[in-house]
Order: C-alpha cells, then sequence, then structure tokens
C-alpha cells in the first residue's frame, strides 16, 4: 500500500506507539464487544496518551457496523461523555500550549459530530426494527 510522503522523503502518516498499533488492530476476532478502554475521570494525560485514547476509540467505532444499534447506542453515550470531558479539559490547558487547540478542534470536535451520527442512525435501526415488528403484527 503506498504512503504518503514529504518531498525529501519522510513520511506524512503519524508516528504510533505501541499501545495505539494494539488498539487498532483487534486482533483475528475482536468478539462481541471491541469496546475502546476510557482513562480515568478528569484524566488528559500527554498529548501521547490522548492521541492513544482517540485512536482507540476510532478502532471501537469502525466496529459499530458489527454490534446491535442499542450497544452501539451505549458506547456512543460513552465515548461522547468522554470526548466532551476531553474537550473541557483541553480547553484548561490550551493558554499552556496552543497545540492542543488542534487537538480539541481537527480532532476531539469531530470524533463528538461523527459519534452523534452513529447515535443517530442506531436510533433510527432500532426504530425502524420496531416499525416491521408492528407491521407483522408482533406488536
Amino acid at each position: 500500500m503506498p504512503t504518503a510522503s514529504m518531498h525529501d522523503g519522510t513520511s506524512l502518516q503519524p508516528e504510533r506507539t505501541a499501545t495505539a498499533v494494539a488498539a487498532m488492530d483487534p486482533g483475528p476476532n475482536p468478539g462481541p464487544n471491541p469496546a475502546a478502554a476510557l482513562r480515568d475521570a478528569g484524566y488528559l494525560g500527554t498529548k501521547t496518551q490522548i492521541q492513544d485514547e482517540l485512536d482507540a476509540i476510532a478502532a471501537a467505532v469502525r466496529q459499530f457496523h458489527t454490534q446491535q444499534p442499542d450497544q452501539v447506542m451505549k458506547q456512543c453515550a460513552a465515548y461522547g461523555a468522554r470526548l466532551t470531558e476531553l474537550c473541557v479539559l483541553l480547553h484548561r490547558v490550551e493558554a499552556l500550549d496552543r497545540q492542543y487547540t488542534r487537538v480539541r478542534t481537527q480532532q476531539v470536535e469531530k470524533w463528538l459530530a461523527e459519534l452523534d451520527r452513529q447515535f443517530k442512525i442506531s436510533s433510527r435501526l432500532i426504530e425502524v426494527a420496531r416499525q416491521d415488528l408492528t407491521l407483522l403484527g408482533g406488536m
């Protein structure tokens, strides 16, 4: 697979830590609920730890299509809460390092929007299933 690189041959791919790679690779069979492990409440961590946590959430979101809609909605709620907390914590430290602003606006807020979209999709799938049951006379 080709990779993007600058004119001097430097890779444009972000460096991945072993933790991020392990979180992104669910292995041969991720099981029925490959949920990402969230950090403790109120904990921000280093930029690398934040990136690793975002990568783990991204890997879990990519598995939503294999799960039941109600499970997806539960995970969206958990990840959404953690990402909102990250937004607040990142906002607090933005005055110390402006790079945190980019992490918040270009990554965390994008994942919050995607989780909102996934929640709505799952909600609609549940409603379609309910309507199917009603039409079949099941309710």
